[in-house]
């Protein structure tokens, strides 16, 4: 049984943004169940969700270029 499959085509499933937005508003998608990390991987990486494994910006970076 795929738990991920069966989540996404249940009634508790979530639109990550609304059918219809308005200009200028702000919104932060929802976050749907996906792929999983392994606890140990999990734990390596900070979190269970491999869609919120950012890498990071070290300071002296800013808007994606290297201030010089």
């Amino acid at each position: 049984m795929d738990v991920i499959k069966e989540l996404q085509n249940s009634r508790f499933f979530v639109r990550p943004l609304p059918k219809q937005t308005a200009e200028a508003m702000a919104y932060v998608p929802y976050q749907n169940a996906g792929a999983l990390y392994a606890p140990e991987q999990a734990l390596v990486k900070g979190t269970l969700f491999p869609e919120l494994d950012k890498p990071f910006v070290p300071t002296g970076w800013k808007g994606g270029a290297k201030d010089e």
